[in-house]
């Protein structure tokens, strides 16, 4: 989970410090909260204006990110005489919007619950459902992704909306390829071609310490799915974490990093800069081929706007899954306890107009989950950013598990990967630690939700 506040940092740079296990402590301390009552005074800050209600909007975005957003808060304001938001970067936001609830003064507004948070959230009481909302109002499905748009549903309720989406892709410097002799009009197709090409562009001293990778792989939620495993068996509710799939897929992820070994890999990213700005890792050299998304071309324009930078898909091993991508995205929600949910509603619904949503979309390079904006010109015209869109529009574009528990996963799953790169655990150990662990955990919770 993300721990800092008010840092001007990517919340992309923290995807990998997410957990459950403080937030669910903090639950367990509480009773859940009684539903709201629309229509109710704001809560305990000072409103604008005497007239206005006040919403405390918590976002993690920030640095140039919150600047765009800014924007649209501030045009929301313009235009609305009723109510008024004031918005804050917060990260930890997991774990301190169920802190607020126990407290009786949740934010109004939050949009940093990723997608693949928001299932565990709502299953603790930390979520307004908008589903009455979204029926009053007309929300029309069809004007979504059907692949976002089923992502957000649960349990027979809407959890909010979704204003951004990302696929992941994987980011290259064709000078660099130049600069060891490979071709820079072919990068790696295959797994073994990845291998082979990132071996080629690694550069280590005579000490063994590391100056360049090709690739560090991370990550087996998106590369468990390109080597064809799951995670989660919806039909049977069982969790599938530990098939041979996906064991394949660790031990290649943990290759690099044993190849390398792991205290000289430490050493070596100790040494990044700042990942938003010039001393970003991809952008400084020090990595050929960076896990990314279409939300790093914008950081390309800002950082290194003369750098040459491309895209390719995930190269998969035989018998994986060709162009296979996992999404996320920014969901707006509104948590339990807040005093006036009408106004959190009418705020969401405005960021989720085509244009609105548009512009933000393409102000940080992210795909915007409605149909409408994310055809136009402005997006698709970089070829960068339609390999995205190709990404997520084909077969093989997978969301997170719609799981309970699916923070708990996440969580499980980095700490697998983090023990077989350091040599600690086989990947079958690991993971088969895993699926026994979700899985109770899962079969926990849907129990005391009366799903079981």
């Amino acid at each position: 989970m993300f721990t800092q506040v008010g840092k001007p940092i990517s919340r992309r740079s923290f995807l990998h410090m997410m957990g459950l296990g403080g937030a669910a402590a903090a639950l367990a301390a509480c009773a859940a909260p009684a539903p709201p009552t629309a229509g109710t005074e704001a809560g305990a800050a000072a409103p604008a204006a005497p007239e206005q209600a006040f919403l405390n909007y918590w976002t993690g975005w920030s640095g140039f990110e919150f600047d765009e957003l800014q924007k649209m808060v501030d045009k929301f304001n313009e235009e609305n005489d009723s109510i008024f938001v004031n918005m804050t970067t917060v990260f930890g936001q997991y774990e301190k919007v169920l802190t607020a609830i126990a407290g009786g003064n949740p934010p109004d507004v939050v949009s940093a619950v990723w997608l693949r948070q928001l299932l565990t959230l709502a299953a603790r009481d930390g979520l307004m459902p908008v589903t009455a909302f979204a029926e009053r109002d007309n929300v029309d499905a069809a004007e979504y992704y059907p692949q976002f748009w089923e992502s957000w549903n649960w349990n027979n309720e809407l959890w909010g909306l979704m204003i951004t989406a990302n696929a992941n892709l994987i980011a290259w410097r064709p000078d660099l390829w130049e600069e060891v002799g490979l071709d820079p009009n072919s990068p790696p197709a295959t797994a073994a071609e990845l291998d082979e090409q990132a071996l080629a562009l690694e550069k280590v001293d005579e000490n063994g310490n590391v100056e360049r990778v090709g690739i560090l792989p991370s990550g087996m939620l998106w590369w468990g799915r390109v080597f064809g495993g799951n995670f989660y068996d919806e039909a049977s509710g069982q969790v599938t974490a530990n098939t041979p799939e996906n064991v394949a897929a660790l031990d290649w992820l943990a290759s690099y990093h044993l190849r390398l070994g792991p205290e000289k890999v430490a050493a070596f990213q100790s040494g990044f800069g700042d990942f938003m700005s010039t001393q970003n890792s991809f952008f400084a050299g020090k990595e050929a081929m960076y896990q990314a998304g279409e939300w790093f071309i914008q950081f390309q324009k800002q950082f290194a706007p003369d750098l040459v930078m491309n895209f390719m898909p995930a190269p998969a091993p035989e018998g994986g899954r060709e162009n296979c991508t996992v999404f996320d995205g920014s969901v707006f929600t509104i948590p339990n306890g807040v005093q006036n949910p009408d106004a959190s509603w009418e705020f969401i619904q405005f960021l989720s107009e085509p244009e609105i949503m548009g512009d933000f979309c393409f102000a940080i390079q992210n795909v915007p989950p409605k149909l409408a904006p994310a055809s136009e010109e402005r997006f698709v015209a970089d070829p960068r950013f339609q390999m995205a869109v190709d990404l997520l529009n084909g077969q093989n574009a997978f969301g997170p598990p719609k799981m309970a528990v699916n923070d708990f996963l996440f969580n499980r799953l980095a700490e697998a990967e983090s023990a077989v790169k350091q040599g600690q655990m086989t990947a079958q150990e690991a993971l088969d630690r895993v699926n026994d662990e979700v899985q109770q955990e899962l079969d926990r919770t849907l129990q005391s939700l009366g799903l079981a």
